[in-house]
């Protein structure tokens, strides 16, 4: 009997990580860039990248700001569980 694909998730979490960590370990999971913008949403400036792989969406939307100040990535997925938890990972990969 053949498998029922996975419904994808969505889900938005913030990562302590820096951006390009999350970038690369998105593109190791197998993700092409398929677009890059610089957005304005909440009163800030976002760098926003999309990436995709088969059914599976993830966005990486980092905060422009001072460069005196530590900004966090917002990652907004929608995918499986396993995409889910292998970026969740690199939080706690972090606090190592």
């Amino acid at each position: 009997m053949a498998r029922k694909p996975l419904e994808p998730q969505l889900k938005s979490i913030a990562l302590y990580t820096p951006v390009e960590a999350v970038v690369e370990q998105v593109l190791n999971l197998g993700f092409t860039e398929i677009a890059a913008a610089t957005i304005v949403s909440d009163s800030k400036f976002w760098d926003r990248h999309v990436f995709k792989k088969g059914r599976e969406t993830v966005m990486i939307s980092d905060e422009i700001g001072d460069a005196d100040y530590l900004r966090d990535p917002i990652v907004t997925i929608c995918g499986g569980s396993d995409t889910v938890k292998t970026l969740k990972r690199l939080e706690q990969d972090a606090d190592l």
